[in-house]
């Protein structure tokens, strides 16, 4: 099955699918994704990109696409959902390279380098290509405002050298799965590549973190052997 970086793949039963076109709606580079209740998904961009009905839109954005058709002849309508230099986003490091909503609704993001927003006190709330920021909206769309917070701090838990670039949390329980760009080790046996998804029960969250870690998935197992860059486990 042939696909390119504008695509979502999904694989179930050993065998794979095409869950989102994005050549069949103009959405070429996507470079982070989530899956919403209902369907819908949200989407940012590997770079600046013009989406139908909403014009430019950076890879500091993320942009709400509702579908009508999926699978290999994707249709449906896009509309913005979170607008990153309204909020702090705005240099290429900044770049939102992994996403995810949590059981309360806030947004979670990784970067592709260090980035600097602003806290709810209005100091600087700092992060690197290892860790988690987390959005609370006051309000979303082209006008999105609301509070940064650190969410998860990587090299905590022994990721130091990696960039997270995959992310799912599991609403049920608070389970973090990951991938990040290249190898990792983490200790107790937990290792891999960048297609491999491992997952983070966390004990705690936010500027102090911990995890127990284990394995979940390996891409070149099912056939991929390239690394995974976005994430979402339906269940």
């Amino acid at each position: 099955m042939a696909y390119d970086s504008g695509d979502i793949l999904k694989y179930a039963n050993a065998t794979w699918s095409m869950h989102f076109d994005g050549s069949d709606v103009g959405f070429k580079k996507l470079n982070a994704f989530t899956l919403l209740p209902g369907g819908s998904l949200l989407l940012s961009p590997d770079g600046s990109a013009n989406v139908a009905g909403l014009g430019a839109i950076s890879a500091q954005d993320i942009v709400r696409f509702t579908p009508t058709s999926t699978g290999a002849n994707t249709a449906g309508t896009f509309q913005w959902y979170f607008d990153g230099s309204d909020v702090g986003l705005s240099t290429a490091a900044e770049n939102i390279d992994a996403l995810s909503i949590d059981a309360g609704g806030h947004l979670l993001i990784s970067t592709k380098g260090s980035a600097s927003v602003t806290g709810p006190t209005g100091n600087a709330v700092r992060a690197a290509d290892e860790d988690l920021l987390k959005f609370t909206f006051a309000t979303s769309g082209t006008s999105t405002s609301g509070a940064w917070s650190a969410h998860f701090d990587g090299s905590d838990v022994g990721l130091t050298r990696e960039d997270i670039d995959g992310l799912w949390v599991d609403a049920a329980n608070g389970d973090h799965y990951l991938s990040v760009l290249d190898a990792f080790t983490v200790g107790n046996g937990v290792s891999g590549d960048g297609g491999t998804i491992f997952v983070c029960d966390p004990g705690t969250l936010g500027a102090t973190t911990t995890c127990a870690y284990s394995l979940y998935w390996s891409a070149a197992a099912a056939g991929i052997p390239k690394n995974i860059d976005g994430l979402f486990i339906q269940r």
